[in-house]
């Protein structure tokens, strides 16, 4: 993983020590100035721009798969003019840039990057780090946990926010830029997928949609798997692993592939993974999950800035580590997020926007009948869902929260805090195109947490900006047809794919193996969680933990689901607990939360057409 920190508005005597530290961390020096230090563990994998600026990570060019090594002058002249936005319009990766920016500088993560980019911005001057580790060696400053904040990730889920579950530690999100001024961070959204749904546009027809879908999931794999030897595919037997093998194959990479059995028949894919194989002509290993004790102690998570690495997705990708490794494979390849970039919606809202655009109307009986197919309700009944929600465009979208076994303080110390701030556009409003942006939402939260625990070598490529841009081109109705969401991605790899896999509306969940998992563990999760640091803060109701765990009847799905989450917080937090520097922390408080935390300014171009030059 590469690693990097920025310092910026340190005084001499600050800067020295610093560069001192970074040195013994084995860290290279990469620029070094007055107010300016930076330094990474993979210098040659830096990137110059100009002579003041640099880029950590990996960077491509708009419409390529090769890696952009170094930048002619032209373009890092038009990058610094630009203050970054040339660099988001014409080049896509997982990247963070520094850009000197009117007498100071800026930093400016990539749209859907994984190299996480936290800072701590005490005072006149900042810290910016890869990671919490680097970021301690930046501030050198003891680690408390937000309880606050750990509620707001327990009810909001896969919404982040730029505030994580540590006191004073923020995150760039990707497709912002930040730059600190008198002490405080000045936030621009440069990327937004607002910016790419256009009010008037000329929609493609299907057969084009999925050509170019094609084209550019081809691209992203080869560009995202190019650093691989030999990948290896966890393929589920679901559409979207199945299409990035699809891919890999079009790039003719050395590809294996993996099935992971779970126990019950609900969760055993084989015969759509067999099916894809055959087809790719592709080796493909089966193996049985692991049916002993769940791994309840994964010290590797609590490298995260919040609890959002999962117990079970660890032990499934550490599985998946020792298999690649024993078949010769560096570099696990998932389809992780594709349900997201493909417009998964099971829901009347891409029916309502056919009423809202122009070129909408002539679609809106077969949508509602694609939709009641889809659904299993009557079309009928999703035409006038369908105009309520058109009816009542003006709401905003309502992101599903999970209260659940959490204490009222928990509850509403979480919604105290702001909603995404994708969440608060639309121009025009539009309940379809809401939802799908809303699971963007999702999956930028999934690419952003960057590698962590067993996902330390595992590549999601299908999250990348050039694809997630082509599909928001399309309006929310394209992609549902034959009963089946995800249409126009389907189209593009029905000819690569069987058709039992490309048209299948069934999806394999391991439901009652997690559930049998956390049942053998019952006793240990009422200890830890009873006996917790979420207890001691306030965090959960333990009346209601207590209630559900001394249930004597087995866990049910969404209860299960529940206890999961409180246990991988629970599991975090004693993490960063144990680690070598800590302070304790306050419980959920009842201040507001502005009152808490440092002033943060918003630049007035959040989707403002006027002001994104």
């Amino acid at each position: 993983m590469q690693k990097y920190l920025i310092a910026v508005g340190l005084g001499e005597d600050r800067q020295h020590h610093l560069r001192e530290r970074v040195r013994r961390a084995g860290l290279a020096i990469v620029l070094d100035r007055p107010g300016l230090l930076t330094a990474g563990n993979a210098p040659s994998k830096t990137i110059p721009i100009g002579q003041s600026g640099c880029i950590f990570g990996s960077l491509f060019a708009q419409g390529s798969a090769k890696r952009v090594l170094s930048l002619p002058g032209t373009e890092a002249e038009q990058i610094l003019v630009s203050g970054g936005r040339h660099l988001i319009d014409q080049y896509w990766g997982d990247y963070v840039a520094l850009i000197p920016l009117a007498g100071s500088v800026a930093i400016l993560r990539s749209p859907f990057g994984t190299l996480p980019c936290l800072y701590r911005a005490p005072d006149r001057h900042a810290h910016l780090a890869s990671d919490i580790d680097t970021l301690q060696l930046g501030t050198e400053q003891s680690w408390s946990i937000d309880y606050d904040a750990v509620a707001r990730q327990l009810v909001f889920a896969d919404m982040r926010l730029r505030e994580t579950c540590l006191e004073d530690v923020r995150e760039v999100r990707g497709g912002e830029r930040v730059r600190f001024l008198g002490g405080r961070a000045e936030h621009r959204i440069l990327w937004s997928p607002w910016h790419f749904v256009h009010a008037g546009r000329v929609l493609p027809g299907p057969e084009e949609a999925a050509a170019r879908l094609r084209e550019q999931a081809i691209r992203c794999v080869q560009a995202k798997t190019r650093d691989a030897d030999r990948c290896l595919v966890m393929l589920s037997g679901g559409l979207d692993s199945s299409i990035v093998a699809a891919a890999l194959t079009a790039n003719g990479r050395g590809v294996a592939c993996l099935n992971l059995v779970a126990p019950a028949s609900a969760g055993d894919e084989r015969i759509y993974a067999r099916a894809a194989c055959e087809r790719l002509k592709l080796a493909l290993a089966e193996r049985r999950m692991n049916e002993g004790s769940l791994l309840l102690e994964l010290p590797a998570t609590t490298s995260l800035p919040r609890p959002v690495a999962r117990s079970f997705e660890q032990m499934l990708y550490r599985t998946a580590g020792d298999i690649a490794e024993e078949l010769g494979c560096d570099t696990i390849v998932d389809g992780g997020g594709g349900d997201n970039v493909f417009c998964s919606l099971q829901s009347a809202s891409p029916a309502a926007d056919c009423l809202l655009d122009r070129q909408g109307p002539r679609a809106f009986r077969q949508t509602c009948n694609e939709i009641a197919a889809l659904t299993h309700a009557s079309a009928w009944r999703v035409a006038r869902k369908a105009a309520r929600r058109a009816w009542e465009r003006s709401r905003p979208y309502r992101w599903p929260t999970a209260e659940q076994m959490l204490s009222p303080e928990a509850v509403a110390a979480a919604h105290r805090s702001p909603l995404h701030p994708w969440l608060l556009a639309g121009i025009p409003p539009r309940p379809g195109r809401s939802a799908q942006i809303a699971q963007l939402i999702g999956a930028q939260s999934f690419m952003e947490d960057g590698p962590h625990g067993a996902k330390w070598n595992v590549v999601s490529p299908l999250v990348s900006q050039p694809l997630i841009e082509h599909c928001l081109s399309l309006a929310p109705w394209q992609w549902i047809e034959r009963g089946c969401n995800r249409a126009i991605a389907r189209r593009a790899f029905s000819d690569m794919l069987p058709p039992e896999v490309i048209w299948r509306r069934s999806k394999g969940i391991p439901d009652s193996y997690i559930v049998q998992l956390y049942e053998t563990n019952r006793e240990m999760i009422r200890d830890r969680l009873l006996g917790g640091l979420l207890a001691a803060a306030g965090v959960i109701d333990i009346a209601a933990v207590e209630a559900a765990l001394d249930d004597p009847t087995p866990f049910r799905g969404r209860e299960c689901s529940r206890i999961v989450r409180l246990m991988d917080a629970e599991i975090w937090a004693r993490g960063i607990r144990d680690s070598s520097r800590f302070l304790p922390s306050a419980p959920c408080a009842q201040a507001p939360a502005s009152e808490r935390t440092a002033p943060v300014s918003q630049a007035p171009d959040l989707h403002d057409p006027a002001a994104r030059s």
